[in-house]
């Protein structure tokens, strides 16, 4: 693109991805893509970080389920303190959730999500499968690359799992188990009429005798070990929590900014890539640290900020 000025925003798993793809990033991962160095900066692609998350879901029974066809299923957190030393208050998040997938049965089951929301795992990266653009890079978040986000999880876990047990949330929600975004999970979360016409029937079902949705949950929706199991056996709890922590959708940081000599950064605090005239990138790529907040208002306030810094200095 010939233009005054480039404006990158693709977000932090494609963003540096078009800049690796354009010349610009580490010296050694271009050559290996027989791709010309127009920059060389290591920091392309490095650093990604987002919030790690493990969940706990159960059973709702009718009186607690919210039917409505809003996609606003998640109306009440929980910010509170690990404790842990050297980390901040409200470092940690609860967020519970009505419904856990878009049929019947996601309508069936409660989540309380458990994040980490002051990460310090920060050796995620995104790189190059080819040069080819239609190619999608290899994106390793390795969220539990510190332990102490690992540990955070587990303990949040055990909080979490106490809490199905108190008489006000057993009136509820049912028969908790440890959630997972297992293949079988991705698997019936694709929007089709099969899985529509499959979810409603087991629904139908799970709303019947106990023994039958203990069975039918077991056989079709559970895959992890119960959580009496886990609450016991600190080797296995670790296992299930490398296993099913995910991101949530706050990928942060592979373009991040700082000083022109800090050979880590990307851009400056305007913006610019280092090292190249006229290219900006704009989104949650520029965060030196994944922020401890959920990333919608961050990215608005970084867009507002940039284009302040783009008014104040037009490209040469």
């Amino acid at each position: 693109f010939k233009a005054g000025e480039v404006i990158l925003s693709a977000g932090a798993i494609h963003s540096p991805a078009f800049l690796l793809r354009a010349g610009i990033g580490p010296a050694h991962e271009l050559h290996e893509h027989e791709i010309c160095v127009r920059a060389h900066r290591p920091g392309v692609g490095m650093n990604l970080m987002d919030h790690p998350t493990v969940s706990i879901a159960a059973f709702l029974l009718p009186a607690a389920r919210i039917n409505n066809n809003t996609r606003r299923n998640m109306q009440i957190g929980l910010r509170y303190s690990s404790t842990l030393p050297d980390t901040p208050s409200g470092d940690m998040l609860l967020g519970v959730a009505s419904r856990s997938s878009w049929h019947a049965v996601g309508k069936q089951i409660g989540t309380t999500l458990i994040s980490v929301y002051k990460t310090f795992s920060q050796s995620g990266r995104v790189k190059l499968s080819s040069p080819n653009w239609r190619d999608e890079p290899i994106v390793e978040f390795n969220l539990l690359s510190d332990d102490r986000d690992l540990l955070r999880l587990m303990d949040g876990f055990r909080l979490t799992a106490k809490a199905h047990q108190d008489l006000a949330l057993k009136n509820l929600a049912i028969d908790p188990f440890a959630a997972s975004y297992s293949d079988k999970v991705r698997q019936v979360g694709a929007i089709n009429k099969t899985n529509a016409f499959l979810t409603a029937t087991l629904a139908r079902l799970l709303d019947g005798p106990d023994y039958l949705r203990q069975y039918l949950l077991k056989k079709f929706v559970k895959d992890a070990p119960p959580i009496e199991v886990l609450l016991q056996d600190e080797t296995q709890l670790e296992r299930f929590i490398r296993t099913a922590a995910v991101g949530v959708w706050h990928a942060s940081c592979t373009c991040k900014m700082g000083d022109k000599n800090n050979q880590h950064a990307v851009t400056d605090p305007s913006g610019r890539v280092i090292g190249i005239q006229r290219l900006r990138v704009v989104d949650a790529s520029i965060f030196p640290v994944v922020p401890s907040a959920n990333t919608n208002l961050p990215v608005l306030m970084t867009a507002e900020k940039m284009a302040d810094a783009i008014l104040a200095t037009p490209p040469a």
